[in-house]
């Protein structure tokens, strides 16, 4: 297959809808020597900010001069951007090399096992990241979750050197639960024994994870509540004076870059190397990671990809952080399952105004009408358009403050970028604005 066919046979594959079970992917990767657990892995869930903290550790461990590979998703723009090695994402040759061996495989494998069937969309993805690393002969992976924790295709790896879960909210309830308890639970599913568990979740979730963790034989390590022993009080103020230097806005942020680098220390990789840590304000000043508080200073634009009531209300503390009690224009659009009166409730603000728009694509959008209404009942002032174009045009017409919000999913992030004509994500690395907070809060002994 060339490029353009293994995106074709991809997006062909059906999604994960049986009951969900890792006994397919396990078998496939056994088949396939256990590569997986060749590879030493770092592995980030949770229900917010796991691509983030997955981009800022691997910068981290790419500072420590190892080889790192990263897998994350969703993509924005082009598949392309889901798998990297030290920043550096996968050329168009070699992702149809990896694809074109791993359909051979899978499809041989589907043979074989008629009672399981070939790889489903996300283990193939999930198989082409371990056999692209396996076979560029990284020093390790970082792995972000696909959904949930438990039965992910990427818990198949075992050779694990630290474990994320950044947080536990309310999302995709109606396959992981309908409780925090519940989704972290599964979340939790990604525990390996002896591993340290890095994690800033909190109420019933931190309840949930601290027993998941006793049963499993393992700890967690509560960034935001005490500084673990592994840091000791020299490196703890590196990490203070560093994180002012992070490239990416919003108290969320500082708490994904504090979690990142917590991870890489608390590893046998860090325990050896701690010297990363007198270039640590350098390595977070240039993490770049589109659509995530990124502003675009000559456009006056800020994208953010918050796609549900937690990453809404994060995006919304840091608007605030910005501009104390200002107000905002946003251009937004939600995927169909999504709970919009929930994500509204935690965006918007009075005298805030919305234009809402529906990104193109296969999968359902919530109406651009029911958004405008559910903005209508909060008192919100709203209009819908049927394109990017149309919508930036009102938005820019409507426009009282000084910067339009694009927001709601990723689907509305890739029209947007279009609409800028960038032909991929890294066209906005030159308009980066690096971020800056007062003061991070040092974390006491």
């Amino acid at each position: 297959m060339n490029y353009n066919e293994s995106i074709a046979y991809i997006e062909s594959l059906i999604p994960t809808l049986e009951r969900p079970t890792l006994a397919r992917m396990q078998s496939y990767m056994q088949d396939e020597g256990g590569i997986q657990d060749k590879i030493k892995c770092f592995h980030v869930g949770g229900t917010n900010g796991k691509g983030s903290t997955a981009t800022i550790l691997d910068a981290v461990l790419t500072s420590m001069d190892l080889k790192v590979g990263k897998f994350t998703g969703p993509h924005i723009m082009r598949f392309n951007e889901r798998f990297s090695i030290n920043g550096q994402s996968i050329s168009d040759d070699s992702f149809a090399k990896t694809a074109s061996s791993v359909r051979e495989k899978s499809e041989a494998f589907g043979r074989r096992h008629e009672d399981l069937g070939r790889l489903t969309w996300f283990e193939f993805l999930t198989a082409m990241a371990f056999s692209f690393f396996w076979e560029n002969h990284v020093d390790c992976a970082v792995l972000e979750v696909g959904l949930g924790g438990r039965f992910d295709a990427t818990n198949v790896a075992n050779n694990v050197q630290s474990t994320v879960i950044t947080n536990v909210d309310l999302d995709h309830m109606h396959i992981l639960g309908d409780t925090v308890s519940k989704i972290a639970f599964e979340k939790a599913g990604i525990m390996r024994k002896g591993v340290p568990v890095i994690t800033t979740a909190r109420g019933e979730a931190l309840l949930e994870l601290k027993a998941r963790a006793c049963e499993v034989g393992t700890y967690l390590v509560e960034v935001e509540r005490e500084k673990p022993d592994f840091i000791s009080l020299e490196e703890e103020a590196k990490i203070v004076s560093a994180l002012s230097e992070l490239s990416l806005t919003g108290p969320h942020q500082q708490r994904n870059a504090r979690m990142a680098i917590t991870a890489a220390l608390a590893s046998p990789l860090g325990a050896g190397n701690r010297s990363f840590l007198d270039n640590l304000s350098d390595c977070l000043h240039q993490v770049y990671f589109p659509g995530r508080m990124q502003v675009l200073p000559e456009q006056n634009i800020l994208m953010d990809g918050a796609h549900n009531p937690a990453g809404a209300a994060a995006l919304r503390r840091a608007l605030e952080e910005r501009a104390p009690g200002k107000t905002h224009c946003f251009v937004l659009g939600l995927f169909g399952n999504k709970d919009a009166p929930a994500y509204l409730q935690q965006l918007l603000r009075k005298g805030d105004r919305v234009v809402a728009v529906e990104a193109e694509g296969r999968r359902a959008t919530y109406p651009k009408e029911q958004i405008a209404a559910c903005c209508e009942e909060l008192g919100i002032h709203a209009t819908h358009a049927k394109s990017m174009d149309a919508a930036m045009k009102l938005a820019r017409a409507e426009r009282f403050t000084d910067e339009i919000i694009v927001t709601g999913s990723f689907a509305i992030l890739k029209e947007m970028m279009l609409h800028l004509g960038w032909k991929s994500v890294e066209d906005g690395r030159d308009s980066m604005v690096i971020g800056r907070v007062s003061k991070p809060r040092p974390i006491t002994s």
